[in-house]
């Protein structure tokens, strides 16, 4: 049975979206955090705005990185290494475009590109290693659950956790 566009198209959307989603709740949360400790030293740090489009265009950079072949070189091997393979990837990944989104902004702010990699070094060495273990962590759960739908195939995952399941029998040691 044929593909149609559509459905592809689809079933990208509703990836992107429960990417977006996930990296949304992270990355307000992470800004709800930092204005709570901001406003302790009695400044102001509303940024959900840019919280909310770092993670849509996170999403689609890791979508993008789906699609690359490196990204599915370990695939045959056990579910542990794909997954810290990807989660490494893609952290590689959103460092290039943080790389590049940075350099863009300088250029459209009249400024040489010299000036977005003085402003990532800046922020120092502590505050680079911080973000990098950060992003680390986000991935792992994402990349894990992404790894295991991909292992149990289209819909498998979300069959495990969004449909009704029969009662376990009674002599399972599981069984509530």
């Amino acid at each position: 049975m044929p593909i149609h566009k559509h459905e592809v198209a689809i079933r990208e959307g509703e990836k992107m979206l429960a990417i977006f989603l996930y990296l949304s709740l992270f990355f307000c949360s992470f800004t709800i955090y930092r204005r709570l400790v901001m406003n302790e030293m009695g400044l102001a740090y509303y940024h959900y705005g840019a919280a909310l489009l770092k993670a849509i265009v996170l999403a689609k950079v890791i979508l993008l990185g789906q699609l690359t072949r490196i990204s599915r070189r370990l695939d045959d091997r056990p579910l542990i290494v794909p997954t810290l393979y990807k989660v490494v990837f893609f952290a590689l990944f959103t460092l290039v475009f943080e790389i590049v989104e940075h350099a863009v902004a300088a250029l459209i702010h009249g400024k040489p590109v010299s000036d977005a990699f003085q402003e990532i070094i800046s922020v120092g060495r502590d505050e680079l290693l911080a973000r990098t273990l950060v992003i680390l962590i986000v991935f792992l759960p994402m990349v894990a659950f992404m790894e295991i739908g991909r292992t149990l195939g289209e819909r498998g995952l979300q069959h495990l956790f969004l449909k009704k399941r029969p009662p376990a029998p009674s002599g399972d040691p599981g069984a509530t």
